[in-house]
């Protein structure tokens, strides 16, 4: 198969494989549950567990970048796919707090082999041209739309599924898994992007620091990845924080699904429309989009601790869901767009890999300052306290970006523009 063809065919069933692969299925909706009801943790277990994952991501992430150099970037979504179906397989068959963080440990590596590896193949795979952030942002956003779509539905069933049997949900998950492992067979290197190792291993790690360096240089992309590792932290511990408020307030096991089947819907809505945002917003998306989620944290949490009503205390913690749900579909997209934009084959695979590195750093302290606020006090308090901080941080943060994110290409300094190719 010649170049072109394998870029025609890459494109073609990426949204396909996304709608399978971007995240685990059947499983978000109940694996607090799980978690908590079936192999016996405390929530602050599972929010320790999780900042163990997010170490695990950042001790990894050297070893990720220098396996997808090495074998290609189709061959490293593939052991990718595999890691996290085996990790899924763990967690369904052990028990105790040791498989727990064995299962953190296999499926943060698998994900960091997917987070650097899919973004940067769709990206090689479209051609060099000025449409090129349009057609990554269409293609990239239907593989969103479809796996919100499907990940609504499966978590509709899931939640009456964990009644029926609590084993049943996390067994689908495998299997779609397993389905995002073959899928990932049919992607090829579009160019040829594995190292040559004669080069030398020291020459090789060499080149690989020199590439990270001149990547901190850019005031633009440490902006782009500092803001990306405060919001993803505090996107990634929602998940956690929005299960326990609504244990918290009462609400029935078989309703989690159907609450987050709502926020995907949301989410497969406005990812197809991420342009739209992107035009609309322009310079303010990222800003609409932080300031919105923590705003929502701040008043959840008020009206939940001030226990007014069930209903209010529902409808507030529904808000808040709407809200993350609207923010995220369309702001996965456009953060990978950013970080491709101005790039190139030979370097987005480090961009996505210290993009990872940051983000789990975000996400570890994050997750320990939960972990410590749920083990002293309660959800809601812990939803106030962290929406208050992270308000603060978003300011500050938002306010430094101004002169060095959304400019035109002639208004940034070289070193901005040292990757760029003809994108």
């Amino acid at each position: 198969m010649d170049e072109q063809m394998i870029r025609k065919n890459n494109m073609k069933i990426f949204p396909i494989y996304k709608m399978f692969a971007w995240d685990f299925l059947f499983y978000y909706a109940i694996i607090f549950l799980f978690l908590t009801q079936v192999k016996g943790f405390s929530a602050s277990q599972v929010l320790l567990a999780d900042s163990f994952y997010a170490i695990f991501r950042i001790l990894s992430d050297m070893f990720c970048v220098n396996v997808t150099d090495l074998i290609g970037k189709q061959k490293s979504l593939l052991v990718g796919n595999l890691f996290i179906s085996f990790s899924i397989l763990i967690i369904i068959l052990g028990n105790g707090f040791p498989v727990l963080i064995l299962f953190k440990l296999i499926e943060a590596i698998g994900f960091n082999l997917k987070n650097i590896c899919e973004p940067t193949l769709l990206s090689d795979s479209i051609p060099a041209t000025s449409s090129f952030s349009k057609i990554y942002s269409k293609i990239d956003g239907k593989g969103d739309s479809l796996y919100y779509i499907f990940d609504a539905l499966s978590a509709i069933a899931t939640g009456f599924l964990y009644i029926i049997n609590p084993y049943f949900p996390m067994i689908m998950c495998f299997i779609c898994c397993l389905i995002s492992s073959i899928i990932s067979l049919a992607f090829s290197d579009p160019c040829s992007n594995v190292k040559n190792e004669s080069t030398g291993f020291i020459k090789y790690h060499k080149d690989i620091f020199i590439t990270f360096k001149q990547i901190l240089k850019s005031h633009r992309l440490k902006s782009l990845l500092l803001f990306s590792s405060f919001f993803w932290a505090i996107l990634m511990v929602f998940e956690t924080l929005r299960s326990s408020i609504l244990v918290d307030i009462g609400v029935p096991e078989q309703y989690f699904g159907i609450i987050l089947a709502g926020m995907q819907i949301i989410s497969s809505l406005t990812s197809r429309n991420q342009q739209w945002f992107h035009n609309k917003l322009r310079n303010r998306a990222l800003s609409f989009f932080s300031l919105s989620v923590v705003t929502c944290f701040i008043l959840t949490g008020l009206l939940v601790a001030c226990n007014i009503s069930f209903k209010i205390s529902l409808v507030s913690i529904l808000f808040t869901v709407f809200i993350v749900g609207l923010v995220r579909g369309p702001y996965y997209t456009l953060i990978q767009r950013y970080l491709n934009s101005f790039s190139n084959p030979d370097v987005n695979t480090k961009i996505f890999a210290i993009k990872s590195f940051l983000d789990n750093i975000g996400r570890v302290m994050l997750s320990l300052f939960a972990s410590l606020l749920l083990g002293i006090t309660t959800t809601s308090y812990a939803f106030i306290i962290i929406g208050c901080l992270f308000f603060v941080i978003f300011i500050f943060l938002l306010d430094s970006m101004k002169t060095k994110v959304g400019l035109k290409p002639e208004q940034y300094p070289k070193e901005d523009l040292v990757f760029s190719s003809q994108k």
